[in-house]
């Protein structure tokens, strides 16, 4: 046998037997519990085709709290606490369902979370950079100074409105950024405070209608109650002629004006290399959260146009555009 043919074998052999190559991973077997608020996303999409293509086969077990804290309380406690051990892993998605699945999981399983936006003002972890349990993820934190930033290039507006759900501990996060940003900016910030029930959207999107409340422009933060009605958002303040600074993508493609927002997709993605730096022996607690770097610039141009506004030909040159 020559040296070169022994070689190429030993090279094989350590391919085959190192941890973490496509070898390795392709008999890798792995369950996960996905316990989701609003039903599966483009985050879930993305975990699974990530996951796929890094060679890993996945039995998932789906929870779905149906955007109901009494239903996420029974599923954490009835059907994910009993049967804990027999996951791998316990992927969360957003702030609310990730803060009470923390409780339950309790550091027994890995947790791997996506959409949080401020993972280390809700708790969930220590910091960004080390999270400091066992738990790491995918936030959806944008930039809130560049989203109002990016707005002033678009519009002047003095009076911000801003629709919030107090119960979803994201959406009041996003508004006390916003609270301390817009003073530094001189801006005067009118709460519509908007609680899980629809006749209390309603009743705030009457009110920015019949201009009982008067407001420059709303912002809508990432927030799953307002994101479910986003078609009635979007049509409403768009016949009232307000414009809308939006977070999500999907206010967006609903009518909103402009936002900073991130990629879903990607953020699952991301999630899905954690749990592969994971599989190769990295603790998580030293996995740092993962935030998009450069969030996607969308404006929607048939708003503009219903509202008359001009939009520099620099950002549309950058933007994602939506008719």
């Amino acid at each position: 046998m020559t040296r070169t043919t022994l070689l190429s074998l030993l090279i094989c052999v350590v391919a085959f037997l190192t941890p973490g190559t496509a070898l390795f991973a392709a008999d890798k077997e792995l369950k996960i519990a996905m316990v989701l608020w609003r039903g599966e996303t483009e985050s879930e999409r993305g975990l699974k085709e990530e996951l796929k293509e890094l060679g890993y086969s996945v039995e998932y077990t789906t929870l779905n709290a149906e955007q109901n804290r009494t239903k996420l309380g029974h599923i954490l406690r009835e059907k994910l606490q009993p049967r804990l051990k027999e996951f791998d892993y316990i992927y969360t998605w957003g702030t609310t369902v990730t803060k009470a699945a923390k409780q339950i999981v309790d550091n027994q399983v890995p947790q791997i979370f996506a959409m949080v936006f401020d993972p280390v003002g809700a708790g969930i972890v220590q910091s960004m950079d080390s999270p400091g349990a066992n738990i790491s993820g995918a936030s959806n934190s944008i930039s809130v100074a560049l989203e109002l930033d990016t707005a002033l290039k678009v519009m002047k507006f003095a009076k911000l409105g801003v629709l919030f759900n107090p119960r979803e501990k994201q959406s009041a996060l996003v508004r006390e950024r916003l609270k301390e940003l817009a003073a530094s900016r001189h801006l005067e910030m009118i709460d519509l405070r908007s609680p899980p029930a629809l006749d209390s959207l309603q009743e705030n999107l009457r009110k920015l209608k019949d201009k009982s409340v008067i407001v420059d422009a709303i912002y809508l933060p990432p927030d799953s109650f307002l994101t479910s009605n986003a078609k009635l958002i979007g049509s409403e303040l768009r016949a009232a002629k307000i414009p809308t600074i939006a977070s999500v993508d999907t206010f967006i493609g609903q009518g909103a004006l402009i936002g900073l927002v991130p990629d879903r997709d990607e953020i699952g993605k991301a999630a899905a290399r954690i749990v592969n730096q994971h599989q190769k022996g990295r603790n998580l607690h030293s996995i740092p959260v993962y935030t998009q770097k450069e969030p996607q610039l969308m404006i929607n141009v048939t708003t503009a146009r219903a509202l008359n506004v001009d939009i520099p030909k620099g950002l549309l040159e950058k933007a994602l555009i939506v008719e």
